[in-house]
């Protein structure tokens, strides 16, 4: 015990000492003659020297052991992997692990029993340990040894090492003060199992055009096989390859080339025979779709009189992807090329320009209506400075449209497109400004004939700003036919003025966008994504690929993806695009059993974003049984870095020397300071209590 005084002695304390002392004296000298008043005197004196010594201010500084006694974790392996170990099976292996539990008790250690997959709970006992896990995350084990270390004498982990899920336990393992010994489960030789690990198909196709699909099989185990790879279409076979796999975790390709014949959205499926021992034969196959479009699509212009307007027209057609445009150009002596290749032609898109310049008769306008109805043609409608008023009447009953008796007059005015209007899918995307100050910077134009729609199918997207409103622009679908009107002459006054502008590739744009919508390629659906399978195991890694179809890419546009169950979003992640592979790609993790339904959306930061929306569902994990071996280096290196020991599980007994009964003696420094503990009040308050009852009884003040 040490003694220090945090106050020095003065020349006042010496003061008041020398007077106590002296007036000690004095007193002594002026009683002795009465021995009644000597306890008086000693108890004063000592009252004195008790607050004389408090001046000083001591402090008594002194060592206490502290000794604590430490805990033993162990953590069990709760995935599935652990009881396909052919050598052990989930029975043994708990029979044999309460028997190690039963003998470490009896040399008095009681280990704390916890499991783990993909996180880290407390086990009542070995009999409740269930090995279903879905996965198996060792960062985990060595967080929670870390969280829980100044406890710990040590902790044994009783695992087959393959992890799968989490953080690399090689980097945690070093903030791990503690012995670290493990346990290992089973043969370091994997078990034999063939997996499809991914299919390289493009979302969307052209008819007639080559798709080649790369198929990647991964193989585990002593599998030296040679195995067939199959890709049907349905229930027909498109090809077959006979692979050589070489196992131990190697991985082979398949590839395949097929001609799709079949338009819209075919499914296909890939799948490799079995081989003698596999584990698992539900990751041998997997489904995915391809979106087959048209080859060339077939578009008829037929100009009644040509106009500045019919070379832009033909540009821009020509400008879109596949289009074979047929040109019908009327002369003195009938068409050119004639019309008689029209008549027997189908064509997915017939556009009138400045046509009729007389009016159809009602023969010529029954043909029209028996081809558009049997063929589904889409219609467009531009017109020109020749299309009277009762030429006009001949033709638009086909578009659902009425004309007023006013026609306006010869005054050029702005124009704008309705905010419904470029709200709509076919426009997403669209690099628009907001407010008519954009439409402003356009040249202002002619409109010509007053039209009202006739069905609420068709509506006016776009109008002039003129004394009288007047629709510049109808579109709409009816009875599976779709159709666009534009009424201004000033088609190609738009184009020329505009160009060298900023806005130059806009107008271009917009009709590029209803190329795409009236020949059934895009606006509605215009995005092509798919996940790579549609039924996923938990923890399993999605795969999203994607292409967007009739718009071209720009530097703004954003792709995402977000999962949903029951309406409440669980999970979102950004894609990327590929410039190599020329589409969208994707990644994000299984989340736990279950039906989900998810929502791909792409935007380019001006309009509102396209979507495309899908499901797929999620079952009990097998991951687990991809790869069943025991992975020792991993085990040995955790063990080494923390000084502790790697035993299989053949040698569990030399635990017994490791996992010993352990305290930690702490030296702990405790201090007091006499002047602020209450007892040395208390023995004054006591001293004086003392000295005024002596008092009393002796008969003095």
């Amino acid at each position: 015990m040490d003694v220090s005084l945090l106050k020095p002695a003065d020349a006042w304390f010496w003061v008041f000492s020398i007077s106590v002392l002296v007036a000690i004296l004095v007193t002594y000298l002026s009683i002795r003659n009465h021995p009644e008043l000597r306890w008086l005197l000693i108890l004063r004196g000592t009252t004195l020297i008790i607050a004389l010594f408090l001046l000083l201010q001591p402090r008594f500084t002194w060592t206490e052991t502290k000794t604590t006694e430490l805990d033993w974790n162990f953590y069990v392996d709760n995935s599935v992997s652990i009881g396909y170990h052919p050598a052990l099976s989930l029975q043994t292996i708990k029979s044999e692990l309460s028997q190690l539990i039963f003998n470490l008790n009896k040399q008095d250690v009681a280990p704390y029993l916890y499991s783990f997959s993909e996180s880290v709970s407390a086990l009542e006992n070995v009999q409740s340990w269930e090995g279903k896990g879905s996965s198996t995350d060792l960062g985990s084990v060595i967080s929670h040894i870390v969280s829980n270390q100044e406890k710990l004498a040590g902790a044994t982990i009783i695992t087959d090492g393959q992890i799968n899920h989490g953080l690399d336990p090689a980097r945690l393992i070093l903030k791990v003060e503690v012995p670290v010994y493990t346990l290992g489960i089973g043969e370091t030789t994997p078990l034999v199992d063939l997996s499809i690990q991914s299919i390289d198909a493009p979302t969307v196709a052209i008819k007639g055009e080559d798709v080649k699909i790369n198929v990647t099989i991964n193989s585990t185990g002593d599998a030296q096989d040679k195995v067939n790879v199959i890709l049907y279409r349905g229930r027909k076979m498109l090809g077959s390859k006979y692979l050589q796999i070489e196992g131990y975790g190697s991985r082979t390709q398949a590839r395949f080339m097929f001609t799709p014949s079949n338009l819209g959205e075919n499914e296909y499926r890939v799948k490799v025979s079995t081989v003698s021992q596999e584990i698992n034969i539900d990751n041998n196959q997997q489904k995915f779709f391809i979106t087959v479009l048209k080859d060339r699509y077939k578009v008829a212009l037929i100009t009644g009189s040509p106009s500045f307007n019919t070379s832009i027209i033909k540009r821009y057609i020509r400008n879109y992807p596949r289009v074979e445009l047929d040109h019908f150009v009327r002369r003195k002596n009938g068409y050119l090329p004639a019309m008689k290749s029209f008549w027997f032609k189908p064509y997915q898109l017939i556009i009138f320009d400045n046509y009729p310049i007389k009016g159809l008769s009602s023969k010529t306008q029954r043909i029209f209506s028996k081809k558009i109805g049997a063929e589904k043609s889409s219609l467009l409608w531009l017109l020109g400075s020749n299309v009277t008023e009762e030429s006009a009447r001949s033709i638009i009953p086909f578009f659902h449209l009425r004309m007023k008796d006013q026609i306006q007059a010869s005054e050029k005015t702005l124009w704008y497109m309705t905010t419904e209007a470029l709200s709509r899918s076919i426009f997403q995307g669209l690099e628009v400004n907001d407010g008519l100050d954009f439409w402003e910077k356009f040249p202002p134009i002619l409109s010509s004939y007053n039209f009202e729609s006739t069905n609420d199918e068709i509506e006016a997207i776009a109008y002039n700003q003129g004394s009288d409103i007047v629709p510049l622009m109808f579109l709409g679908e009816k009875q599976g036919i779709r159709s666009t009107v534009w009424t201004s002459l000033d088609f190609a006054t738009i184009h020329h003025k505009l160009s060298g502008t900023d806005y130059s590739k806009i107008f271009p744009e917009l009709w590029t966008r209803l190329f795409s919508w009236l020949l059934k390629t895009g606006g509605d659906k215009n995005l092509y994504f798919r996940l790579n399978k549609e039924s996923y195991q938990q923890g399993e890694e999605i795969l999203i690929t994607g292409t967007s179809v009739g718009n071209k890419r720009g530097s703004k546009d954003q792709a995402f993806i977000t999962i949903k169950t029951d309406s409440l979003e669980i999970n979102s992640a950004e894609l990327r695009f590929n410039p190599k592979s020329r589409r969208w790609e994707g990644n994000i993790w299984a989340p736990k059993p279950g039906k989900y339904s998810y929502e791909i959306s792409m935007q380019d930061g001006n309009a509102q974003p396209v979507k495309q929306n899908g499901r797929f569902i999620v079952e009990e994990s097998q991951i687990e049984l991809n790869e069943v071996a025991l992975n020792s280096p991993l085990l040995e290196n955790l063990s080494m870095k923390t000084n502790g020991a790697y035993y299989p599980w053949a040698s569990r007994a030399e635990l017994f020397n490791k996992v010993l009964p352990r305290d930690r003696q702490e030296k702990i420094k405790r201090s007091t300071r006499f002047n602020e503990e209450t007892w040395i009040l208390v023995i004054l308050i006591v001293l004086l209590t003392i000295e005024w009852i002596i008092r009393k009884r002796i008969g003095l003040p």
